[in-house]
């Protein structure tokens, strides 16, 4: 089966001040997509790889700064000399704006464990800085609400969530510019022992929500029966539900007790399946506490609909196991077809979304998993993951699971719906 793509073009609005820096930081983008395709090909001596990453700050001080930045920029170069941890932010501010690039190691899905050069540079926007104070306004009452009030999670859940910042970028490369491009990064900010926190969070925004309108609309539109009006939504709003949804899955991971860690590894593939899994429900759960602010005008209902067709995005990824987030979106979504929340009307070829329904399965399926991470017991966890049968793929040209249902397999193999998108950034003159 030939996986389809598209080709988008993203608009990207670069300040004046920085539009020289920008040609920089895509240039040192270069080193860093040169890094990751020697690195894949095992072509990567050191001596070759200190020579191409010293090239770095070399280029990055032939920069056009402002001169009241130059001081800030090359502390910042200085300490990228000494060594990196995880990624490694340079942030230059100016009266216009601010803009970043991102450089270092993360996981990519080629790497099995192994960390392979990646590298970012955008432009930070601030326009939704409110949406994420007022989520983490009830953050609060969601842990207590889905926790014994009593534990210690309950006291700290603010202090644990990563910060978030909101770029929209220009530039990829390495193992950020894959197939599957990722939508955020986390990292610890420059510090060892954070690293394990992963403490900051960076949101790729315009890719996020240009994604969001060339897939899943499409997906939604094709599949989801009621959800044509999310191809209405404005950008503005398919941004602030597309944050909605990725804090209150951030937000997820730190919410209640973790014993089964004790009895799995943290890279045990079933472990992290159902980390994902808690998180997406934990978020989807959120959605009830926003109805009357973030949430008004209609827009609760449209983010349950965003919710359903973004499952049908990840789960058409494929090859699920290697894929835990793509896993998660598989097994919520069997467990609502198993609740009667979704189901499929052969008349028009479509799913049906009971939205109330729906909302009660999130209850309790998301007190269930909670409660799963409590126990710590890895029996019953393990069942869990494989309750709807074998996520591996049926064969080599058929990327559906072994186990789903022939409407789902041919959700997941339509190949007139892109599964992938590849951008070409444009910078707005």
């Amino acid at each position: 089966m030939r996986r389809q793509t598209v080709l988008v073009d993203i608009p990207v609005d670069i300040p004046k001040e920085l539009a020289e820096l920008s040609k920089t930081f895509a240039y040192v983008l270069l080193n860093i997509g040169s890094l990751y395709s020697l690195q894949l090909k095992k072509e990567l001596p050191l001596d070759v790889e200190n020579g191409i990453w010293n090239e770095i700050p070399k280029q990055l001080r032939t920069a056009a700064v402002p001169e009241e930045l130059k001081h800030k920029f090359e502390e910042q170069i200085q300490n990228l000399e000494k060594g990196i941890y995880d990624l490694y932010p340079i942030s230059i501010n100016c009266s216009q704006g601010e803009m970043d690039l991102i450089i270092g190691k993360v996981f990519a899905s080629e790497g099995e464990s192994v960390s392979y050069y990646s590298g970012v540079a955008g432009v930070t926007n601030n326009d939704y800085s409110s949406v994420i104070e007022q989520f983490d306004s009830q953050l609060d009452i969601l842990n207590r609400e889905l926790t014994n009030p009593t534990s210690s999670e309950s006291l700290s859940i603010k202090n644990q969530a990563p910060e978030i910042k909101c770029i929209d970028i220009f530039s990829l490369a390495g193992g950020l510019d894959i197939s599957h491009k990722p939508i955020c990064i986390f990292f610890s900010g420059e510090s060892p022992e954070n690293i394990s926190s992963l403490s900051n969070m960076t949101v790729f925004l315009n890719l996020y929500t240009s994604r969001f309108r060339a897939l899943t609309i499409e997906i939604a539109k094709r599949y989801l029966l009621g959800a044509e009006f999310l191809g209405e939504l404005s950008d503005s709003e398919i941004a602030i539900l597309l944050l909605i949804w990725l804090r209150g899955h951030d937000v997820g991971h730190f919410i209640g007790e973790d014993n089964l860690v004790d009895g799995m590894s943290e890279f045990d593939t079933d472990y992290m399946i159902l980390h994902e899994l808690k998180s997406d429900m934990i978020a989807l759960y959120s959605f009830r506490f926003f109805v009357d602010d973030l949430l008004d005008n209609g827009l609760d209902e449209k983010i349950y609909y965003l919710s359903v067709a973004e499952m049908l995005r990840y789960i058409r990824r494929g090859d699920l196991l290697n894929h835990p987030d793509s896993a998660s979106a598989y097994l919520a979504w069997r467990y609502f077809e198993y609740i009667g929340a979704i189901k499929y009307d052969p008349r028009d070829g479509e799913f049906i979304v009971d939205l109330v329904l729906l909302q009660d399965a999130v209850s309790d399926f998301t007190k269930e998993l909670i409660e799963i991470f409590v126990e710590g017991h890895v029996e019953s966890a393990r069942q869990l993951v494989r309750r709807f049968g074998s996520m591996e793929i049926s064969n080599e040209n058929d990327w559906s699971p072994k186990d789903c249902s022939e409407n789902l397999r041919q959700v997941i193999n339509d190949t007139d719906v892109p599964h992938y998108i590849d951008c070409n950034f444009v910078i707005v003159d």
